[in-house]
């Protein structure tokens, strides 16, 4: 639920919730997640040694110190692998479910008071119009990247074993490797990355995560599918090299670094995800973005009386191993009866179960791991809708916007091969147009600015572009991705011109061994 909630200052300078309105009448209490600093460090001897300053990184599960490409550079030396995630009990401890009338709204997410001289610049900043609070942090974060001179890292990615080498490597990242600018190479591909490279490296990382085979998130709501951590992902995961609360926390780091490398992204998580990760207000609604049968049966148990009629107990049925096993809800849930006295209780503690105890480790470890590279004073100014804007960017493509922030070559300019590639664009599919997008910038989702937004590898505007150049026979367009340039050749008919096209269409848009 959008604009529900937003902090404010008060007469006497203290930071409190203001709820603007109230859907759930019957059941109007707020809950939220919180770390709490004040216990013993769930991640404190986590982490690998720090890298040294000049950093050549394989994904291969080998790291190189020094500014050389491993190949010339010697054998590499195989790292420490991390250790695993503290116990589940202890970060049990580390990660509270607050009530909103007892938690503390001076605190970000991370659990850390914010500096009331802080709050007095953030809070205005929360009711400006988006596009402001964008440019706001695009400048913020700006200022946290390490200087290229100082600090690069260099990565060689398997395609192979992309996924579980990316997690491990995030992992090993410490210190102002953090921040570092990330340079990729597909392992036996030629391409050099001026930017369309890592924009591939993030798309496939985001893909491969979201999959079954991940065993991370699952579709929580068939309707918009939007994902959720997989309750089970403890069992789902147990076989893979990494540990499902490193995972977790890599995953948050993989959020940061996209955040900070302006990547958009198919992370289409579910609202209640974005809204942990901010630490914003839970109500009773959002459990209907989840669930909505179940959100009904709870909103039916509040309107209705005598619902002791319906045997219900403290407890709840969940699959654990494809099995289905009964969780109590409270201390000997199952032998407790929901009725009318205390069904207002047996809704809070559904509420409980199904927006964090359920998932509380792997959450944990992921809002960690998000802030391990993004500083939460940048990103409380937005609501969840807002940072799912920023991190996904446009699914749909505005044709007008796209060709309205095209720059064309002088010898296209006014041509009718212009007007072809326009005209045969506008007849393609969805998913056609997508692709082509790929190909030509190497991701298929538009920035959050629209066409305008579009960046090269160092961060700056850097518009599509189709450059015509001669035509011969056979000759088909060709894709710089990396500056976001289409070579179309000057076809002598419409028809060769979409033939060409739809046959680019055919083809896999990922792999560098083009130009």
């Amino acid at each position: 639920m959008r604009k529900q909630w937003a902090r404010q200052i008060d007469a006497d300078g203290r930071v409190s919730w203001k709820r603007h309105f109230i859907d759930s009448e019957d059941f109007p209490a707020a809950f939220f997640v919180q770390l709490n600093p004040s216990q013993d460090e769930v991640f404190a001897n986590h982490m690998a040694e720090p890298l040294d300053e000049c950093v050549v990184i394989t994904l291969r599960g080998s790291i190189v110190r020094g500014m050389e490409d491993s190949e010339e550079g010697g054998r590499p030396t195989e790292p420490d692998r991390p250790s695993a995630f503290a116990s589940e009990a202890k970060s049990a401890k580390a990660i509270a479910w607050m009530d909103l009338e007892t938690g503390d709204p001076n605190k970000s997410v991370l659990g850390a008071t914010i500096p009331h001289t802080m709050w007095t610049s953030l809070l205005p900043l929360t009711k400006l119009a988006f596009t402001l609070k964008y440019a706001w942090f695009l400048h913020q974060t700006a200022d946290l990247f390490v200087p290229y001179d100082e600090l690069y890292i260099k990565t060689k990615v398997s395609r192979s074993r992309l996924f579980e080498e990316a997690l491990e490597n995030l992992l090993h990242l410490d210190g102002r490797a953090l921040c570092a600018i990330l340079r990729f190479q597909f392992i036996g591909e030629s391409g050099l990355d001026a930017g369309a490279i890592q924009r591939e490296w993030y798309m496939l990382m985001a893909q491969a995560m979201l999959s079954e085979a991940s065993g991370m998130f699952v579709i929580t709501n068939r309707e918009d599918n939007s994902y959720f951590i997989n309750p089970d992902c403890a069992v789902d995961m147990a076989a893979s090299s990494v540990h499902y609360l490193d995972a977790f926390r890599a995953a948050g780091r993989f959020v940061g670094r996209a955040l900070l490398d302006g990547q958009v992204l198919p992370l289409h998580f579910n609202p209640v995800l974005f809204k942990a990760l901010l630490g914003l207000p839970f109500t009773l609604d959002d459990v209907e973005t989840l669930d909505r049968t179940l959100y009904k049966s709870l909103r039916y148990l509040l309107e209705n009386r005598h619902v002791d009629e319906l045997a219900l107990t403290f407890s709840v049925t969940q699959l654990r191993d494809g099995k289905p096993i009964e969780l109590d809800l409270v201390p000997h849930g199952q032998d407790v009866p929901v009725t009318d006295g205390n069904k207002h209780a047996y809704v809070e503690r559904m509420m409980r179960h199904l927006l964090f105890e359920r998932i509380q480790d792997p959450l944990h470890a992921m809002i960690q791991g998000l802030y391990d590279i993004i500083p939460p004073e940048l990103i409380l100014v937005f609501d969840h809708k807002e940072l799912e804007l920023i991190l996904c960017g446009q699914s749909d493509i505005d044709l007008d916007d796209w060709e309205t922030n095209t720059v064309v070559s002088s010898n296209l300019k006014n041509s009718a091969v212009l007007e072809w590639f326009w005209s045969i664009v506008q007849s393609l599919s969805l998913s056609e147009q997508a692709k082509l997008l790929q190909y030509a910038t190497g991701s298929s989702r538009v920035p959050v600015q629209g066409f305008q937004g579009l960046t090269s590898y160092d961060g700056k505007i850097c518009y599509f572009t189709l450059k015509g150049v001669n035509y011969h026979t056979g000759a088909y367009p060709v894709a710089h991705a990396c500056y976001n340039r289409i070579d179309l050749p000057l076809y002598p008919t419409r028809e060769l011109l979409e033939d060409a096209i739809k046959t680019l269409l055919l083809s896999d848009p990922t792999g560098f061994n083009m130009q």
